[in-house]
């Protein structure tokens, strides 16, 4: 079935049902931002492959609205009969005006009962109320439209020993039921229960993890999953009073629940969300803060990619000197040469490989089928890695041939912003949001700027966009203080669309700073950057010194890894 018959058979199914709107989003049930490919349903029907956008298809028109990151890649994507609606403000929920401004009063929208929240499901109607619209849950569509689904993922797990967790699941255990303080607690986003319980899988790509529900109560929890497992790791599940149970029996257990179930309604699917309590889940932070442990394999990991991105280069300077070389042919490489390195898992996320135009499309990545060659001009590139000492996430941004005068100016302007980021001191208590600025500034001052958020909190062995902490400009970063242990990416950009794409990209922790109740970033990323694009000029004396010093310190790091 090609676009246009799904898109007509979506619409023959609305239709049997008396929908007049159908909303598509990109979740799994769970609200990851990346899902299993049974789950990109949105993808499959109209051909936008990027991690975040949301479908809707009425009787006539058919729209996905995306926030600025995307703007390029959808146009580029979207099969016929699908339309960009452009998010003005991003991570907004645009498309309900859309809908609004499309529908009659009296019409009825529909949402699958997995796919939607149980906070969502109040906020959406009560936006569509205000027009007579109603929202209706309704099953999954794509049981039936889709013929040639992926079936359901079911990797094998594997337990994280103690020497790169640090912390026994049994002691996490404990700590989450201090906090909860008798509370029965359903955990539903997957890293938190891979976190939670020291579990890893691959049944979402480039992700370690596994569908699951995790039921949490004084005395014991209830461990929701299809995965296989070893009789090991179902002993050592047992012994820590971890009972197994197949994934669908979570509504018959919720049902069966005496207890007040408490949740983050926010990432509970309403058909299961009937009578939960909405708590906020205390593992997210538990999580983003790492322990010593797991900070001191981090910097392995750090190394083990360097040597990686090294072999990289070298191999793309002599190899582009003998043949042409396509975006995909890099994209392979980064990951063969990552795979080099002991305890190498995979990539952490597809590969961004963007030579010259491809560069200002903030998420773009090729594929064997489609991909441009390695081109003279500016070449971004994206790139991390999964090991078991920790998750990597790195961009660089060089020159192939002789950048412009432009070129330059924008390149030392973003690479301004990340040194002014990097060096930042700071009172405990500030948040993201607060501080992003520096690294906007130098653009700013040209009456330039970008659109996506300056940087994400990483996981370990898990999810490269971690929260709660990020360097965001949207409401989930206003109240999150970072603290010492986290994680945080600093990657300005600046994206001239047609011509090129600059971003370059180290991950920092937060760590204590030398004056009291102040917090500053060690940097953890360890690469130089690309001085032949650098305007020198327009560096002061201060960020002179600063590259100078990261530079030398990524060749001696480099030197003693290769010696």
């Amino acid at each position: 079935m090609d676009n246009n018959d799904g898109l007509a058979a979506c619409r023959t199914w609305m239709q049997s049902r008396h929908y007049d709107a159908l909303i598509i989003p990109t979740n799994d049930p769970h609200f990851s931002e990346y899902v299993a490919e049974h789950w990109q349903t949105r993808q499959w029907l109209s051909g936008f492959s990027g991690s975040a956008g949301t479908a809707v298809v009425t009787a006539d028109q058919a729209i996905v609205s995306v926030d600025s990151r995307y703007f390029l890649q959808a146009e580029n994507q979207l099969a016929p009969g699908f339309s960009v609606l452009k998010q003005q403000i991003a991570h907004t929920t645009e498309h309900l005006d859309w809908i609004a401004g499309e529908l009659s009063a009296g019409a009825v929208v529909a949402i699958d009962s997995r796919l939607c929240s149980v906070n969502g499901v109040a906020d959406i109607g009560a936006r569509l109320a205000k027009n007579n619209i109603e929202l209706q849950l309704c099953e999954d569509p794509f049981a039936q439209l889709w013929p040639d689904r992926h079936p359901l993922p079911n990797s094998d797990l594997f337990e994280l020993d103690i020497a790169y967790c640090g912390v026994e699941r049994q002691s996490k255990l404990q700590s989450l039921r201090t906090e909860l303080a008798g509370r029965t607690f359903l955990v539903t986003a997957l890293d938190e229960i891979a976190w939670l319980l020291n579990l890893r899988g691959s049944d979402v790509e480039f992700n370690p993890v596994f569908y699951a529900w995790l039921l949490i109560e004084e005395k014991q929890a209830t461990l929701c999953c299809d995965n296989p497992m070893p009789q090991n790791m179902r002993d050592a599940l047992t012994a820590d009073s971890v009972t197994l149970r197949p994934y669908a029996d979570i509504a018959e257990l919720l049902e069966g629940e005496t207890l007040t179930v408490h949740c983050d309604c926010a990432l509970l699917p309403a058909q299961l969300g009937q009578n939960a309590v909405d708590l906020a889940s205390p593992i997210s932070l538990q999580k983003a803060i790492k322990n010593t442990i797991e900070l001191t394999n981090l910097q392995l990991a750090m190394l083990k990619d360097a040597r990686a991105l090294q072999a990289f280069y070298h191999w793309l300077k002599n190899e582009s000197e003998q043949r042409t070389l396509s975006e995909w042919d890099c994209a392979e490489q980064l990951d063969a040469c990552r795979a080099q390195q002991g305890n190498y898992i995979g990539p952490s996320f597809p590969a961004i490989v963007g030579s010259r135009q491809n560069g200002a499309i903030v998420h773009y990545h090729p594929t064997a089928e489609q991909c441009d060659p390695i081109a003279p001009g500016v070449l971004l590139i994206d790139s991390g890695g999964q090991y078991l000492e920790g998750t990597t996430d790195i961009t660089r941004t060089i020159c192939i041939g002789e950048p412009t005068p432009e070129q330059r100016t924008h390149y030392t302007l973003v690479l301004q912003g990340l040194i002014a980021l990097s060096e930042a001191e700071f009172p405990r208590g500030t948040t993201g949001n607060q501080i992003e600025v520096l690294a906007r500034h130098p653009l700013w001052k040209r009456g330039l700027n970008y659109g996506h958020g300056t940087g994400h909190g990483v996981g370990y062995l898990l999810n490269v966009h971690e929260g709660p902490q990020s360097f965001g400009r949207g409401s989930a970063a206003k109240n999150i203080a970072l603290q010492p242990g986290m994680l945080i990416t600093i990657e300005p950009g600046y994206y001239v669309p047609g011509s090129h794409g600059i971003r370059n990209e180290n991950m920092v922790a937060i760590t204590e700073a030398e004056n009291e109740g102040f917090l500053r970033f060690t940097t953890l990323t360890v690469h130089p950057f690309d001085t032949e694009m650098l305007d020198d000029e327009l560096l002061d004396d201060r960020e002179r010194a600063w590259l100078a010093q990261y530079n030398a310190h990524c060749a001696v790091l480099l030197g003693e890894a290769a010696a």
